[in-house]
């Protein structure tokens, strides 16, 4: 039965080993770049790139908000400041988590300029699995 649930949710089971791994990598990482620094450098850069985060995702998320209003102004869904925004909050999230590759892919999905080539695979999955008739 198992072997059954597995084998039809592949997908899903990569989904949830690569959740459970990464965290662990990233701690392994952290603990590495600590031996390398020192361990108050090492806190101090935890700390550094937590406020850095929280400091871009005040800026980044007024910026979509703001972005957002004027398309709702003018009569037209915002979707793309939809999903940029949820990306900051993934983002921002990110980077308050030890770890240098939560930081990195946080830091990614922060910048517009990195985030909007996910900003479309996300469109292009989402419009994948929902029509909207409007």
């Amino acid at each position: 039965m198992l072997r059954d649930l597995v084998m039809g949710n592949q997908k899903m089971v990569v989904a949830i080993l690569l959740i459970l791994a990464l965290p662990i990598v990233d701690l392994v990482l952290l603990f590495r770049v600590g031996k390398y620094i020192g361990f108050w450098r090492t806190l101090g850069l935890v700390f550094g790139t937590a406020l850095l985060g929280v400091a871009l995702l005040a800026l980044q998320g007024f910026g979509v908000y703001r972005k957002a209003l004027n398309e709702l102004g003018a009569g037209r869904i915002p979707k793309n400041q939809v999903i940029d925004g949820l990306l900051i909050v993934i983002g921002a999230v990110l980077i308050l988590l030890p770890g240098p590759m939560a930081d990195v892919a946080g830091f990614v999905l922060l910048f517009p300029l990195t985030r909007w080539p996910v900003r479309g695979a996300v469109l292009r999955w989402i419009e994948q699995y929902i029509y909207i008739n409007i």
